[in-house]
This record gives structure tokens, sequence and C-alpha cells, in this order.
């Protein structure tokens, strides 16, 4: 039944080996991102989508779907994928969810589970100092560009950044976000293609 999902998510941290697989398949698909899309993704991981939450009516996401269509930046995008490394939510890619048949009204019932979702804005900070250990030499995102994006805004307070113009124009913003837990509950064979183990 659709009423029936659980009223909160309460899951383990993941391992070491995971949060480098995901972070690696990050960095690998979004070459282009800047240290505020890393942010971003890190933070939308934890907290949700924020200020920026998008509309939650079924016309509202019909209308998202329209605009993901026809500003689509990429092919070949998954269903879904991970949101940053707090394993709490996933990000549904709309035309990918659409086209393989996935219902709209059910994307809408799980995103309004979003605000059962408890972050630890503690975990987020780990989590970005993390992502800073998994920069290697040669890529357009350096250490360097990490840490003055840190200096630039007040960090300690973990606020709300948006994505950077170069990320909005190379891969658009054609998603919503969905909590891990009860998205995977309902579509379990997205789970597995996307390299996730039930915890």
């Amino acid at each position: 039944m659709e009423d029936e999902l659980p009223t909160r998510v309460d899951l383990a941290e993941i391992s070491y080996e995971e949060k480098v697989f995901i972070a690696e398949r990050f960095l690998d698909a979004y070459s282009k991102a800047e240290a505020r899309d890393v942010y971003r993704w890190l933070w939308e991981g934890e907290f949700g989508p924020g200020a920026s939450s998008p509309e939650l009516t079924l016309e509202g996401v019909a209308q998202h779907l329209r605009r993901a269509r026809i500003h689509r930046r990429r092919t070949g995008l998954p269903v879904c994928e991970n949101a940053g490394l707090a394993n709490l939510f996933v990000k549904v890619n709309l035309a990918p969810y659409a086209d393989a048949g996935c219902p709209l009204k059910r994307l809408l019932i799980l995103e309004e589970r979003v605000k059962d979702v408890r972050p630890d804005p503690l975990r987020f900070k780990r989590d970005w100092a993390f992502m800073k250990t998994q920069l290697i030499p040669g890529m357009s995102l350096t250490l360097e560009k990490m840490n003055q994006f840190e200096h630039e805004i007040p960090f300690h307070m973990a606020p709300e950044m948006e994505y950077s113009e170069v990320w909005k124009n190379e891969y658009g913003q054609g998603y919503r976000l969905a909590p891990r837990q009860t998205f995977f509950q309902y579509f379990p064979e997205y789970e597995i293609i996307n390299g996730w183990t039930r915890t």
C-alpha cells in the first residue's frame, strides 16, 4: 500500500570502500564539477532538496519532467544514482524514470517522505573532507579549489548553496530527490544496477 511507507529513515553509515566507489563514480561522471557542485551534491545527499524544493504536486512533477526532456544534456543516465555520501537519498533522473514506466505519482509520494529523513551536519562535514582525499592529479578540480571555496563561505554553518552555472549548463537539473530506503523498497530492481548493497 502506498500509505504504508516508513515514517523515518535510520541507516547505518556506509563503508569506506562504498564511499570510495560512490565518490569515484561521481567524479568520473561529472568531470566538469566545480567545488561548489561537489558541495551541493553532498549537501543534497545529507539535507535533501532544501529551499529549492520543487512543487510537490503531480502537475509540478509533470512540468519538471517536461522541462527535463527539453533541456536534457546527457543521454544514458540511470533511473537513479547516489546523492552525496550520506546514504540517505537517491537522485531520481526524471526522463529515464518516466521512460522506464515508473509512475510519477509514486515518485511524488516518495518525495513527500523527504521530511522524515534526519540530517547530520557533522557527517556532511566529514564527507566534504573525504571528497578532498579523492581528488587526483590531472583533475580540473583541485584541493586548492576545494579549500578556496570552503573559505569563501560560512562553512561551519553548512549553508545551502546552488549548483554552479557550469553544472547547470553541462548537466541540467532534471531530477528529484527521494529517500533511498523507501525508493528501493518500491524499485528494488534499480538497486543492483546502481551498485548499491542493502544495509
